[in-house]
């Protein structure tokens, strides 16, 4: 009875840390933290087993241990860092491979949309909008939370966590 509304959570938080990260170019704490808390609680209800959590609890350490590497190289912020495990936690073994490359294909997109912002001269349109301006500005960080909340919302409905959840 409690999983759609768990469901719900799951995808307004990844849209939240990508509206977060697109204005802010930051994804607070919170989200992910919400993210990893609301997992044992949906994979508990709708009846996952104990190796399968594992499973998932196994793939989620190791994106985060990767991701602190990233951040520790300066290659991704910390947030993105974050999110993305939290996010990867959901998708099991048999998804997490879809879900890095729609991340990646998202990633993509949206460098390309960054630079197409950054190309043209929106001075008009970019003084009105803070957020706009900051992603017009050289030099200032890609909201890579937005691929990685596409990535996810495109590739938890196909997930086995979301059919035991769902009733599919």
């Amino acid at each position: 009875m409690i999983e759609p509304v768990l469901l719900a959570t799951v995808s307004a938080a990844m849209i939240t840390a990508a509206a977060y990260d697109a204005t802010t170019l930051t994804i607070p704490n919170w989200i992910s933290l919400l993210l990893f808390a609301v997992f044992p609680v949906l994979a508990f209800s709708s009846g996952m087993g104990w190796a399968e959590s594992g499973v998932h609890l196994a793939i989620g350490l190791a994106a985060l241990a990767i991701g602190i590497a990233l951040f520790a190289a300066n290659l991704i912020g910390g947030g993105d860092a974050k999110l993305f495990a939290a996010v990867c936690l959901y998708m099991g073994s048999a998804s997490v491979a879809s879900f890095v490359f729609a991340v990646a294909l998202a990633g993509g997109l949206l460098a390309c949309a960054v630079l197409a912002i950054r190309s043209v001269a929106l001075t008009g349109i970019t003084t009105r909008f803070s957020w706009l301006h900051r992603l017009s500005t050289s030099g200032t960080g890609i909201p890579y939370g937005v691929a990685i909340a596409a990535g996810g919302l495109f590739v938890f409905p196909a997930t086995h966590l979301f059919a035991l959840a769902s009733g599919y």
